[in-house]
């Protein structure tokens, strides 16, 4: 459907079709329109350049599976508190908030490949610096929370540059099944990352799982200066030369405009208060409750809690196989919808888990429930709004998944001072569904596909 140019509060805009899913006064035509519908022949280099990509994103996650296994057991036994510990694992997430908004507008004011080879590198340096500080002695709390904040502050742009820059490679056809193979990707490298971390923790020591995942950082920085040109970083060069400086007022301006933009769309305005609910819920105790379950419970070691990680990524690997079969059959909103019930409902079987192998089989069910979420809400956003506005939209989901995820795992760190880890999954299984279960009555989203 060809475009044309309306005039909305007195600026000239694009319209675009009514199935877009945007607010036509958010999509202002002094700046860069990204179109995310360019063919194949426009993007010669698109599978080479998403190849690189992928690899370095597998190897990065596997590391990261590392970091995951890792950390918390590092700040259990550094701390000895669980409080403290929840509280230092929600530092982690303090950058998405603080710089969430900024990110969002700085990825789409720049070359997304560049921010995220720097921020591979600065991640690169703070996780390369544990080993080191262990090893001298020198590691206590408060290093590691600056440490922990400056590799929150990489992620902090690079989850939304990426995210913003595979539909900028795929061609819009392609899109849904790019989206697919990342995520089902990242779930095997997640799942490689417990069984790697079992023989290297026996034989190299659980400070060297953050050696191993700071070489990941680095191999990923590589990949991404390897990306053959895609023929439109010098348009988006000149394009951003017109636009003002990057002050915090235009930040809160532009931020507006996403907002408007979301708010202004019943679907994306329900997937975001979804995503807030669902991780201020859930996460905390997935992050906090379920390694002190396998410490204090079960009284294992983290080669323990290792052991039952495998079984909760093997989980994540099916469910994502798996929601790309049903995504082409059921509407992506009701997966999304379905998900989040069974997220929630699938930490009830926590309580009653007695042993290693019921733990196993209780985290592979509650994975599957996740991709049903993920895959179908990061198509859906993709598809409603123009490229341009991706690294916003992008950032505005992660200030609302971090955010609420740093303060679940602070108040989950402070609930099992007093209550049993698996009395509090009980606790949040029930309340976890909720949200699902109420936003049914959203038609907008139930059908959306």
């Amino acid at each position: 459907m060809p475009q044309r140019a309306i005039l909305v509060d007195g600026r000239r805009v694009k319209s675009h079709p009514p199935d877009a899913g945007l607010d036509a006064a958010a999509v202002v035509t002094d700046e860069i329109h990204w179109d995310t519908g360019a063919t194949t022949a426009a993007r010669p280099h698109w599978r080479r350049a998403l190849v690189l990509l992928w690899m370095g994103q597998v190897i990065s996650h596997l590391g990261d599976s590392l970091y995951l296994v890792g950390i918390v057991w590092l700040v259990l036994d550094l701390t000895g508190s669980k409080a403290l510990t929840g509280w230092l694992v929600a530092v982690n997430f303090a950058p998405a908030l603080l710089l969430g908004l900024f990110a969002g507008a700085f990825v789409d004011r720049h070359d997304r490949r560049r921010i995220m080879i720097s921020a591979d590198i600065l991640r690169f340096l703070a996780v390369g610096a544990i080993p080191i500080l262990v090893l001298n002695h020198r590691l206590d709390t408060p290093v590691l929370g600056v440490i922990l904040l400056a590799l929150a502050t990489g992620t902090t742009f690079f989850n939304p540059a990426i995210k913003a820059l595979v539909p900028e490679i795929a061609p819009s056809t392609q899109l849904a099944t790019a989206v697919t193979v990342f995520q089902l990707s990242e779930q095997v490298a997640f799942l490689g990352g417990p069984l790697l971390g079992q023989p290297a923790t026996k034989h190299l020591g659980l400070v060297h799982l953050f050696t191993l995942d700071a070489a990941t950082f680095l191999f990923s920085a590589i990949c991404l200066m390897m990306l053959p040109s895609l023929g439109r970083r010098k348009s988006h060069a000149a394009a951003t030369q017109t636009l003002p400086p990057l002050t915090v007022r235009w930040i809160l301006a532009e931020s507006r405009v996403v907002l408007r933009t979301v708010w202004a769309s019943p679907v994306l305005r329900a997937l975001l208060l979804l995503t807030a609910l669902d991780n201020l819920f859930i996460m905390g105790p997935a992050y906090i409750a379920t390694p002190v379950l396998v410490k204090e419970t079960l009284h294992l070691g983290p080669e323990g809690y290792m052991s039952a990680m495998i079984f909760f990524f093997l989980g994540l690997t099916l469910g994502t196989a798996a929601t790309w079969i049903w995504a082409r059959r059921v509407p992506k909103g009701r997966l999304i919808l379905l998900g989040i019930i069974f997220d929630g409902l699938t930490f009830i079987p926590f309580y009653f888990c007695r042993t290693l192998g019921q733990i196993q089989v209780a985290l592979f069910i509650h994975a599957l429930a996740i991709p049903l979420i993920i895959i179908p809400r990061t198509v859906l956003m993709q598809q409603s709004v123009p490229g341009r506005l991706h690294g916003r939209l992008f950032a505005l989901v992660n200030v609302t998944v971090f955010g609420m995820t740093g303060v679940s795992a602070g108040l989950t760190g402070l609930v099992i001072e007093r209550v049993a880890p698996a009395t509090l999954f009980l606790i949040v299984g029930f309340l976890g569904a909720i949200p699902g279960l109420l936003a049914f009555r959203v038609r907008a989203l139930r059908t959306a596909v």
